[in-house]
């Protein structure tokens, strides 16, 4: 079977999710891949998970309201994945994001250090959209 040449990824320059070309691997590190954006054309370097070898007893669950490090790995029970955080952000609003890896899920951008009161808020618009 031939291996996928596109995935969808988050491009950093396009500031959306984007179908990503993956290129080659990065010389001398074999747990890193070249991707290029389809649509800007910008490369980037992504850190792979290798498939099969995140172990949700020894992952930290995610949870919003906690802050994480740049390598940790995570475990998000909904989706039932595993992860590794490749990088942080912040969002447009102001709020703090990492950026995970996930097995299964791919590279997903996810809040963290949420504060109690912005949980609230987030409710509250939830049930006005219900």
């Amino acid at each position: 079977m031939a291996r996928t040449k596109y995935s969808m990824h988050f491009c950093v320059y396009c500031n959306k999710d984007t179908r990503m070309e993956m290129m080659n691997e990065a010389h001398g590190s074999p747990d890193k891949l070249w991707l290029r954006c389809s649509r800007c054309h910008h490369m980037s370097m992504m850190e792979t998970v290798p498939k099969g070898k995140g172990d949700p007893r020894s992952a930290t669950p995610y949870n919003p309201q906690k802050c994480f490090e740049i390598g940790q790995s995570i475990f998000h029970s909904e989706w039932n994945d595993v992860g590794k955080v490749i990088g942080k952000m912040k969002t447009s609003d102001g709020c703090q994001a990492i950026v995970v890896s996930f097995e299964k899920q791919g590279q997903r951008r996810l809040i963290e250090n949420l504060k109690s009161g912005e949980i609230e808020e987030i409710r509250d618009v939830q049930q006005i959209l219900s």
